[in-house]
C-alpha cells in the first residue's frame, strides 16, 4: 500500500493547523518542539517516522524550521 499521499496530506494539513507565527528567539527550539508533536500525531493516525520523512522528503525538525520561516514570512521559500 503506498501510503506517501496521505503521509505527505497528513503534513501539510498537521502545518496548517499548527504551525503559527511565534515570535521566536530560537526557532530551531520551536522547530524541535513541533516535530516531537507533530510525529506523535503522525503515528496516532497510523503513519510511521520512515513514512513520514519520506513524504516530506526531509527531517521532520527541518521540515518544522521550514514551516516556521514560511508562516512568518510567506514569500519565503518561494522563487
Amino acid at each position: 500500500m503506498n501510503t506517501l499521499g496521505p503521509a505527505l496530506a497528513f503534513a501539510k494539513t498537521w502545518v496548517a493547523q499548527n504551525v503559527r507565527p511565534y515570535a521566536l528567539d530560537n526557532v530551531e527550539e520551536k522547530g524541535e518542539e513541533l516535530a516531537s508533536a507533530f510525529l506523535a500525531d503522525a503515528k496516532a493516525a497510523g503513519f510511521d517516522e520512515a513514512e513520514i520523512k519520506e513524504a516530506i522528503d526531509d527531517d521532520i525538525a527541518d521540515y518544522m524550521i521550514e514551516a516556521l520561516y514560511k508562516v512568518r514570512d510567506p514569500e519565503a521559500g518561494r522563487s
